[in-house]
């Protein structure tokens, strides 16, 4: 035999295992890193420490996993009572594990000893009285014990059909189409962006839901807190007072003294009265520019000093204290104001607004007005 004899032929499978084992192996830096990044995660999930929530799942899972029978081996092997009532029962009634429930022999015992007891005295009769029976005889005969025998095998398949385990525990995940059994995606930045954009648009309609129902509950009110006023103002100087600062309007001018404008302007620093918010952005941009435009640039010294003055002899003229209560109810919105000057009516001059009716006594109007807001006189 010639050594040529000895070579691989080109067509034989070495070459293809050679092949395959070799390229398995990693051969740039880039493949062994990424190689040697899986060995350590894999260390790392092995060594890692397991969550309560997580060993909570996994217990769980290995016991929905394991049937009752498992379970009992388990317990059996480890020296504990079975635990289980319900598989003692089963045991206590006959049932064995691995067999259905029932005694599958006892119907098909039963139908066989009634056939035999039935056939027997036939066959050994005939056999005596006619020793030479005719063919069709024998036939019919053969042909009741087919059907026996084909009855005794359906019998037997169909206890050999029950269930031996028990039915496993199945959740339902509710209705899902093809391809919806798997994880859901997690977003990426895009829809991350879009639904933060989302939200923050949600929440500007929402403010400017807000602020549009505040103007107009501001407007309402500012509309009723006139008459509401002068109606505290006459029933004040009835009273003999001179002012309360109920009276105050910062929407119309001549519901201040003389002199409490400027004391207020130097109280607060220069800042007299608080802009209306009932008013739109649009509205104050204007007045805002029409004050500019009417007021001179740089006034002259000698004005400026006057109005110091002016301002100095007014703010003595009041009292701190009524300067800053004065402020500070200024400061408040419509409907804070007119609730203030409701409530001073109520329990002060027994008016209810709402009625319009001044009653004689407290006493005859707590029985006689529903309440002290809009929504008891409906």
């Amino acid at each position: 035999m010639s050594p040529a004899d000895d070579d691989d032929d080109y067509l034989s499978d070495k070459f293809l295992l050679n092949a395959s084992s070799s390229s398995n192996k990693p051969t740039t830096y880039s493949q062994i890193r990424k190689e040697a990044q899986k060995k350590a995660h894999l260390r790392n999930e092995q060594n890692k420490t397991k969550g309560r929530r997580q060993r909570e799942i996994e217990s769980r899972e290995e016991g929905l996993s394991k049937s009752l029978f498992e379970r009992a081996k388990e317990e059996e092997a480890a020296g504990i009572g079975s635990s289980n009532k319900a598989l003692s029962i089963m045991m206590k009634m006959g049932f064995k594990p691995g067999q259905s429930l029932g005694n599958a022999g006892h119907q098909t015992g039963e139908e066989t000893s009634r056939e035999n007891s039935s056939t027997s005295p036939i066959l050994a009769g005939d056999a005596d009285v006619v020793p030479n029976a005719s063919n069709e005889r024998v036939t019919a005969t053969q042909d009741d014990r087919d059907d026996h025998d084909h009855s005794h095998n359906t019998i037997a398949t169909s206890h050999t059909m029950h269930k031996a385990e028990p039915l496993p525990l199945q959740e339902w995940a509710g209705r899902k189409g093809i391809g919806l059994g798997k994880r859901a995606r997690s977003p990426n930045a895009a829809e991350r962006l879009a639904k933060m954009a989302k939200m923050a648009d949600d929440m500007g309609h929402r403010d400017y839901r807000d602020r549009a129902r505040d103007e107009y509950k501001n407007r309402q009110a500012e509309g009723r807190l006139a008459p509401a006023q002068l109606t505290c103002t006459t029933l004040d100087e009835q009273m003999g007072k001179s002012f309360n600062i109920l009276w105050l309007n910062p929407n119309n001018h001549a519901t201040f003294p003389a002199g409490l404008i400027e004391a207020l302007a130097a109280h607060n620093g220069g800042v007299v009265l608080p802009e209306n918010r009932a008013e739109s952005i649009q509205e104050r941009l204007r007045k805002q520019m029409q004050a500019d435009a009417l007021h001179p640039i740089k006034p002259d010294e000698d004005e400026s000093s006057e109005n110091m003055k002016s301002s100095v002899f007014a703010k003595d003229q009041f009292s701190p204290e009524l300067l800053e209560e004065a402020t500070q109810f200024l400061r408040l919105q419509a409907q804070d104001r007119l609730h203030l000057v409701l409530s001073y009516l109520r329990y002060k001059h027994a008016y209810c607004f709402w009625c319009g009716i001044k009653y004689d006594i407290d006493e005859e109007m707590q029985s006689q007005c529903p309440g002290p807001e809009e929504d008891d006189h409906d």
